[in-house]
């Protein structure tokens, strides 16, 4: 079985123009998650999933892989799902989405997303997830998942949810982490097939597709903290969390 990691970039940032090259710690943002992508112990093989030429110089400067999309795709997934198309893929085996602004995302959380696809021939796709607090909770930034008592999504939503208006007990709390793992033949009917729903457009959430369509998706939870990078802020917030960061100072 085969398990991509395509990581999706564009110069293109409405915030960050450029974002993908920036420099933290003396390397390019994208090389810090091609690197740390590269330490996960399921995957058999990664690549940039790129769209601007100097994207693709940098990548390959550094030894990595890169394959050219239309610049016209907007989705981060749709991107990966386009440049995977290159590769001789079986039904069965696992694309993963992980996004290219996450420097300081940990191996381990990709293989924590991987994990259940392996172990369940019936789940077709996974994102991983943290618990949150309030402030979180109540960003629009942040994608809230409520989940069933098996850890399938039941919802997600950009406003604070679950409601706390007529609260017995707090439960906990859970954000999605951008991690997502398909199975190649759904990752194809998810972008080719599946038409876009209204709570996915309502909500500006990609995985209610599949969660309106009748797909389950497993929520993993993860203690891991990453941060994405989208502002100059960010950058410099990053880059002191990296001089301290155990995985950089594998490969720095």
């Amino acid at each position: 079985m085969k398990i991509m990691l395509g990581i999706p970039v564009r110069m293109a940032s409405t915030r960050f123009p450029g974002k993908p090259l920036c420099d933290i710690l003396g390397k390019s943002m994208v090389e810090h998650v091609y690197r740390r992508c590269a330490l996960s112990r399921y995957a058999t093989d990664l690549f940039v999933a790129a769209c601007d030429p100097e994207v693709k110089d940098h990548v390959e400067g550094f030894g990595g892989k890169v394959v050219m999309t239309d610049p016209k795709i907007s989705r981060a997934g749709l991107r990966v799902a386009t440049a995977a198309e290159t590769y001789d893929l079986e039904p069965e085996d696992i694309v993963v989405v992980i996004q290219g602004d996450e420097p300081l995302v940990h191996p381990e959380m990709i293989d924590l997303a991987i994990k259940p696809l392996l172990e369940e021939k019936d789940l077709f796709v996974s994102n991983l997830c943290r618990k949150i607090e309030k402030d979180e909770w109540k960003d629009p930034a942040e994608i809230k998942v409520v989940c069933d008592l098996n850890m399938n999504a039941m919802y997600m939503s950009r406003s604070p949810i679950p409601s706390i208006a007529h609260e017995e007990a707090r439960c906990d709390w859970w954000k999605q982490v951008c991690i997502m793992p398909f199975r190649w033949h759904f990752m194809q009917k998810f972008n080719h097939e599946l038409a876009e729903t209204p709570l996915e457009l309502q909500e500006s959430v990609e995985m209610l597709r599949a969660m309106q369509h009748g797909y389950k998706v497993r929520m993993v939870p993860s203690l891991y903290v990453s941060k994405s990078v989208d502002t100059e802020n960010d950058r410099q917030e990053v880059a002191r969390l990296m001089a301290d960061d155990v995985i950089y100072k594998t490969y720095k």
